[in-house]
């Protein structure tokens, strides 16, 4: 797996989709819609907040963040998970520190620092807060097959 952070928009979209629980569902003609929708969606919160800070987005939502400082599966790999009847981001330390960090290449260096990583993953949970939130789920905007 490749951080995601490293990919291009078409690499991330597909990595990202092979994870979700209905990527069997979608035909293979319906797939660039799909990213380009889904990137679109993205880019258009991102702007929105691109000169604030995350954690305090989250702190002002009222999103409680835990840190699972226990588990690693280096077969089942989460790096964060956004949970919305709780409202509560979760980050999977070992999963972070073990698998994405020692993964990043040489010459992104400067995303090795864990407090930036974290940041990374807090934005790409506050997303999905905001999709169950304010925006409506991605995943509903079009039904495939």
């Amino acid at each position: 797996m490749v951080p995601s952070v490293f990919l291009d928009k078409q690499q991330l979209i597909s990595q990202e989709l092979k994870f979700d629980i209905y990527y069997n569902r979608i035909c293979e003609f319906d797939l660039n819609d799909i990213l380009e929708m889904a990137w679109d969606r993205g880019i258009k919160e991102a702007k929105k907040i691109k000169d604030k800070n995350i954690r305090q987005l989250i702190s002002q939502e009222n999103i409680l963040v835990e840190t699972d400082e226990k588990s690693y599966n280096p077969y089942y790999v989460i790096f964060s998970d956004y949970n919305s009847g709780e409202e509560k981001i979760t980050l999977y330390k070992k999963n972070i520190q073990n698998i994405f960090i020692p993964s990043i290449p040489d010459n992104y260096i400067f995303w090795r620092d864990y407090e930036k990583v974290v940041d990374l993953f807090l934005s790409h949970e506050y997303f999905h807060h905001l999709e169950t939130k304010y925006i409506g789920l991605t995943s509903e905007i079009k039904k495939y097959r």
